[in-house]
C-alpha cells in the first residue's frame, strides 16, 4: 500500500468498487458511505459538463499577453525554487526554449490544451469539487499572469461519474488532445491506467491507487513512505507525547484495511502497541458501539479513519462515553472541512496532521496565499482542503517543469524532467517529499480543534520531518 496519507476517502470509494469496468454501488454500499457537501462548481475560466466526456475552457492571456516567468529552474530544484517568488516575474528577455515550435499533442502556437479528470458525480456527488476547482483556479492564475512559453493555457475537464468505465471512455477521447494532466483526483482512474500508460499521457495528480500511481509517466504528489517499519516523526512526538495504547477503527474493505496496517507498522516501530483494531462494516450506521471499545480498552490515541459525517458520529459518540483520549485523531477527511463545526463540542481536541501549511497561515507563505487567493476569485465558498492543495500543487509542478524545459515542449521532455526533481515542497506550502522517484519524507503538520478552531500545535513553525 503506497499511500502516507492519500485521499483516504477516495480509496474507501475505490474498495467498493468492484474490478470490473463499469461498476456500480449497490444501494447498501451508498447507504454505508455519507455523500460529502453537494455544490456547484464555479465555472471560473474553464467550463464543465455532467457527461463522462471533455468541456473544453479556454482560460485566455488578454490579446498581446506573453509568457510570464515563473521563476522555474531544472534539475533538482525545479519544483521548489520554481514557486520561491511571490509571483511568476523574471528579468529574461525574449522567449523561453520551451516557446519554440512543438508538435506534441495539445501544443499549438498560442496555445497548451491540459485535462483535469475529476470524480463529480456518482455515488458521491462532487466528491472531488475542490480538486476540479483547484484546477481551474490554477489555470486562470497563469492566464492572467502571461500563460507560459508564450502561450495561454485551456483546460478540458471532465467527469469520471466515479466509473472505471467512464474513466477509460474520458482518457479514450481526451487523451490525444492534450499535453498532459494537470492535477485532480478520480475514482474511477484505475479503469484507465493501462491507456494512460499506452498513450505515455504525462500527468501530477493524486492517483486513488497504486496501479494508477505506478504509470510511468504520471508523478503522484502524496507519494508512499520511504520504509513502512521505519519510525516517521509523527508517530515518535505522538509516543513521546502520551500515544502509548492505540486504538485503530477503519472500514472492512480492501484498501482501508491495507491503509490501516501500514499505520499499524508505523504505530508499532515507533513504540507504540495497538491493543483494539476495530474494522467495521460497510453497513455500519452507528458508532456507539465502537467508541465503548475504544474506552474499554484503555487506549490513549485513537486512529480513525472513515468519511465526514462517520467523523461527526464517532466524536459524538466518544463524548457520549466519558472517557478522554489523549489524542483522537480524523485521518485526512477532517481539517478544511466543516467536521469542527457540525461535532462541536465533540471534535474539541480532535486532531489531523497535513501536508501543506495551515490555510490559516496564508500570510506566512506566498503560495498559499497565491492558493487561496485564486480558489476563492474562482470557486468562491469551495473547499480549501487536501483535494485542492494537492491539485494546486500538483498543476503547479506540472506547468513550472514546463516552463523550464531546455527546448521545444515534448512529452518526453518533460517527462524526463519530472523525473530529475529531486524534491519538491511547492514554493515552501508543502512539506518536501521526493517527487522525482515518489518518495515521502514524511513531512506533516498537526492541527488539533481548540475552541471550535483548527490551530497549529506541532510543530511551532514549519513542518515535522
Amino acid at each position: 500500500m503506497k499511500r502516507p496519507n492519500a485521499a483516504v476517502i477516495g480509496l474507501l470509494l475505490a474498495a467498493l468498487l468492484s474490478s470490473a469496468c463499469g461498476s456500480r454501488w449497490t444501494d447498501e454500499q451508498r447507504a454505508a458511505i455519507s455523500q460529502r457537501t453537494t455544490r456547484g462548481l464555479s465555472t471560473g475560466d474553464a467550463t464543465k459538463t455532467d457527461s463522462g466526456n471533455t468541456a473544453t475552457g479556454a482560460a485566455g492571456a488578454g490579446a498581446g499577453a506573453t509568457a510570464g516567468a515563473s521563476g522555474s529552474a531544472t534539475g533538482s530544484n525545479a519544483g521548489s525554487q520554481a514557486a520561491a517568488g511571490s509571483g511568476r516575474t523574471s528579468t529574461q528577455t525574449g522567449p523561453k526554449p520551451c516557446a519554440a515550435a512543438s508538435t506534441a499533442p495539445g501544443i499549438t502556437d498560442k496555445t497548451i490544451t491540459v485535462g483535469s479528470i475529476n470524480s463529480l458525480s456518482g455515488p458521491v456527488p462532487g466528491l472531488s469539487a475542490s480538486a476540479a476547482a483547484a484546477s481551474r483556479s490554477y489555470v486562470a492564475y497563469l492566464n492572467a499572469t502571461g500563460g507560459v512559453c508564450g502561450r495561454s493555457i485551456v483546460l478540458k475537464e471532465a467527469d469520471d461519474g466515479t466509473d472505471n468505465s467512464r474513466y477509460r471512455t474520458v482518457v479514450t477521447e481526451l487523451g490525444p488532445k492534450i499535453f498532459g494532466l494537470a492535477g485532480g483526483f478520480a475514482i474511477g482512474d484505475v479503469g484507465g491506467a493501462d491507456l494512460v500508460e499506452a498513450q505515455k499521457l504525462p500527468g501530477v495528480t493524486v492517483p486513488s491507487a497504486d496501479s494508477s500511481s505506478n504509470v510511468s509517466t504520471v508523478f503522484d504528489i502524496n507519494p508512499p513512505y520511504k520504509n513502512i517499519n521505519a519510525v516517521t516523526p509523527k508517530y515518535k512526538w505522538l509516543k513521546d507525547n502520551g500515544a502509548t495504547k492505540a486504538s485503530v477503527i477503519y472500514l472492512d474493505t480492501d484498501q482501508s484495511r491495507l491503509e490501516a496496517k501500514n499505520h499499524i507498522a508505523l504505530m508499532k516501530a515507533a513504540g507504540m502497541q495497538v491493543g483494539d483494531e476495530q474494522p467495521l462494516p460497510l453497513s455500519t450506521l452507528s458508532y456507539d458501539s465502537s467508541a465503548r471499545r475504544v474506552a474499554s480498552s484503555g487506549a490513549d490515541y485513537m486512529w480513525f479513519t472513515a468519511p465526514s459525517d462517520a467523523n461527526v458520529s464517532m466524536a459524538n459518540a466518544l463524548k457520549d462515553t466519558g472517557y478522554k483520549l489523549r489524542w483522537a485523531e480524523y485521518f485526512i477527511y477532517s481539517y478544511g472541512t466543516n467536521f469542527a463545526e457540525l461535532a462541536g463540542d465533540a471534535a474539541e481536541g480532535a486532531v489531523n496532521w497535513i501536508r501543506w501549511l495551515p490555510n490559516e497561515e496564508a500570510a506566512k507563505n506566498a503560495e498559499l496565499a497565491r492558493f487561496l487567493e485564486w480558489m476563492e476569485r474562482t470557486a468562491p465558498g469551495e473547499t480549501k482542503d487536501s483535494f485542492a492543495a494537492d491539485t494546486w500543487a500538483s498543476a503547479k509542478v506540472f506547468f513550472d517543469t514546463l516552463e523550464a524545459l531546455p527546448g521545444p515542449i515534448t512529452r518526453e521532455s518533460w517527462v524526463a524532467a519530472m523525473k530529475a526533481i529531486k524534491t519538491y515542497d511547492a514554493g515552501g506550502m508543502y512539506g518536501a517529499i521526493e517527487l522525482g522517484i515518489e518518495k515521502s519524507n514524511s513531512c506533516v503538520v498537526g492541527m488539533q480543534v481548540v475552541n471550535g478552531k483548527w490551530k497549529r500545535f506541532q510543530p511551532a513553525t514549519g513542518f515535522l520531518c
